[in-house]
Formats: C-alpha cells, structure tokens, sequence
C-alpha cells in the first residue's frame, strides 16, 4: 500500500475531510491532495505531523505491505495494516455479466 494510500484510508478512517486534516497539519488541502494521489512526498517534520494527526506512529505511515504479484492488495494484508479501517467494496461487473443478471422480458 502506498503511503498516499495509507494516508487517505487513515484520514477516512477518522472521519477526516482533507481539509480537516490539512488544518491538524499546517499545509494546504491540495497539498494533502497531492499526498494523497502519490504527487509528493512529506519531510520528516510533515510526516510526524501527519502521524499525531492520524494517531498513528510514523513507523505505521511508512512501512511497506507486501502486494500480491498482480500489483493488487489482499484484504488480509490491508487488515494486518490497521484493523479498524473501514473497507468498502464495490464490485466490478462486465457489460455481459450484468446482461447474465437481468431478468429476460417474456
């Protein structure tokens, strides 16, 4: 999980608006925007800064989770992560497994 990634699933997690969390820390929205988006990357200052606002240590910030080799997270890994965080789910359908679904017109 990238740190941007981390950053704004703790910050949701908190119930936090990126400007609610922009004010904790002393920068800007878009720059929390462009934490978050992977765009740039904090000093040690922010990042500690960032940790006290999310309640979490910095070390919980930026340590590595391991990926699967298609790139994409396991949920167990997103849960050793921090169990509290809430996941969503949303399913992706193709055009013809929607079609599957529908029921037929007699």
């Amino acid at each position: 999980m990238s740190l941007g990634m981390r950053i704004r699933t703790l910050r949701k997690a908190l119930g936090l608006t990126q400007q609610a969390l922009a004010d904790r820390t002393e920068v800007s929205r878009i720059y929390i925007q462009a934490l978050e988006s992977n765009r740039r990357m904090p000093s040690m200052k922010l990042l500690t800064r960032l940790a006290e606002a999310l309640s979490v240590e910095v070390q919980d910030l930026v340590k590595t989770v391991s990926s699967a080799p298609s790139g994409r997270l396991q949920l167990e890994e997103v849960l050793q992560v921090s169990p509290e965080v809430e996941v969503w789910y949303r399913s992706k359908k193709t055009q013809a497994q929607r079609a599957q679904v529908r029921p037929k017109p007699h």
